[in-house]
């Protein structure tokens, strides 16, 4: 017997695992600051994904999409997450938030 995978609560264990191996590595390779910005982006993701969870069930589900507007979801989706990943890893490999995001009293201590 072959169990589903691709569920929501599959989804959902998913972007846990997720959050929690970015936030281990971060306690590990972030500066303070850095590591409270990324809880807070953490803690706004997970504000979303509960909406979100709420909607689900308060709402009837969406019509399906066509096959052009689906390729169009798939691929802007890739692109986003791609440089939302990419941001992530690069903030974990220098240790620190890129310069534009830091305070300016940070910032001299650079």
């Amino acid at each position: 017997m072959r169990t589903q995978t691709n569920t929501y609560t599959a989804y959902s264990i998913g972007c846990a695992g997720v959050w929690g191996s970015i936030l281990v590595v971060a306690r590990r390779r972030l500066d303070s600051q850095a590591r409270n910005t990324l809880r807070l982006v953490c803690s706004g993701w997970w504000m979303g994904w509960t909406s979100a969870t709420i909607a689900r069930i308060s709402y009837p589900p969406a019509r399906p999409l066509t096959p052009t507007a689906q390729r169009r979801l798939r691929d802007v989706s890739l692109v986003l997450v791609s440089l939302g990943l990419a941001n992530a890893i690069r903030m974990l490999v220098t240790g620190k938030l890129p310069t534009e995001l830091q305070q300016p009293a940070a910032r001299s201590k650079s």
